[in-house]
Parts: structure tokens; C-alpha cells; sequence
């Protein structure tokens, strides 16, 4: 099984991709992120450091919400997806094109830089949890652009 992480937090930057992305329910996320196979620790990519593997409770001092999202599948895509996600860790955040969400027609994408729930987009692709490509590319999908494509895939209690 694969689970992600989507999360709101207490901060100025969490606020505002909030206020972009718009309702979602049960919470508007901010973030997303992989839980590692052990459940200890978080691998995903932060503005600050990038894609890390961290411990679990490391942003409990200004969580507002959280959502674990478990993803069935078989195991060699279990495996592909944990694969592609430790093989990124170390890679910068994309923090140029998050200007791209505010005005559609600016790409400032930087190529082997992604934003988080790019990261696990391209992650599920990779595995082939999503084996079809898809419609945006993966610098344009949004925490709850991924929310909501996989609500279609699994129940997400509201």
C-alpha cells in the first residue's frame, strides 16, 4: 500500500495556498507527503530543504489538519513509487513555478525541481498508480488538485 500525508498548517505560506486552491473537504491541504514504509518519518518536498525524508511529528507545532490517504495496490508498485520517492530526496523545491499558480500564463518551471504534491504526482505515475498520463503537468497540480484526483480512487471520509 502506498500512503500519502495531506496536511494544512498554521503559517503564512500554508495560508496562501489555501486561499488559491479553494474549498475542498474535508480540509483545503497545503501539503503532501509520503509515509515512509516503517510509518516513522515523512518523505516529501518542503520549500525550505527540498525533498527530505523527516520524522513523523516534525511540523506538530503549527498543524491545523491532517489526512492519511491509503493508496491499495500491488506490491511492485508499492515498491516503485517508495523507489522514486527516496531517489528525489535531495532534490530542490521548485520554487519558481508556485508563480504559475497565481497567474496561469507565467512558467517558470525549473527542469529536476518539482513542488510537493508534483512530486507525489509524478510518483504515482511512475509506479503506475495512475497508468494513464495526465492532463496537467505535474509542476500545475496543486495538494488538492492531487486530493481530489485521488478521491476518485479512494474513499477520503469527509
Amino acid at each position: 500500500m502506498i500512503r500519502l500525508r495531506f496536511v494544512t498548517c498554521n503559517d503564512p505560506f500554508s495560508a496562501l495556498i489555501r486561499s488559491q486552491a479553494g474549498i475542498c473537504v474535508p480540509f483545503t491541504p497545503s501539503h503532501v507527503e509520503a509515509v515512509a514504509l516503517d510509518g516513522n518519518s515523512y518523505i516529501g518536498q518542503h520549500f525550505d530543504g527540498g525533498m527530505q525524508s523527516r520524522p513523523a511529528g516534525y511540523d506538530k507545532a503549527t498543524l491545523l489538519h491532517e489526512k492519511f490517504v491509503d493508496l491499495p495496490c500491488a506490491a511492485a508498485q508499492e515498491r516503485r513509487f517508495y523507489e522514486f520517492v527516496v531517489s528525489k530526496i535531495g532534490q530542490p523545491y521548485d520554487w519558481q513555478s508556485i508563480a504559475s499558480f497565481v497567474a496561469p500564463d507565467i512558467n517558470l518551471h525549473q527542469p529536476n525541481h518539482l513542488i510537493c504534491s508534483a512530486m507525489m504526482a509524478a510518483g504515482l505515475r511512475a509506479c503506475k498508480y495512475f497508468p494513464l498520463p495526465l492532463t496537467v503537468p505535474f509542476h500545475h497540480i496543486s495538494p488538492r488538485d492531487l486530493f481530489l484526483v485521488l478521491s476518485s480512487h479512494v474513499q477520503i471520509d469527509h
